[in-house]
């Protein structure tokens, strides 16, 4: 972005040259980040995958042909 002079102040997209060597550009802060929410843990994966590992041989066992 390239900051504009005079009476309508503001930010404007640079031209080519401006954009290769850098000058009258500069940083435009588009967003703040602002912790407002806490989410619940909504996923345990290590129970779910303590289920299967438990679960796995019999499902081994059960469909064996033989």
């Amino acid at each position: 972005m390239r900051a504009r002079t005079g009476k309508r102040s503001g930010f404007a997209h640079g031209s080519a040259s401006a954009l290769r060597t850098g000058r009258g550009l500069t940083t435009v802060v588009m967003f703040i980040l602002v912790p407002q929410v806490n989410l619940k843990k909504r996923l345990d994966v290590d129970a779910a995958a303590e289920r299967w590992a438990a679960a796995l041989p019999g499902l081994i066992v059960g469909n064996w042909r033989g």
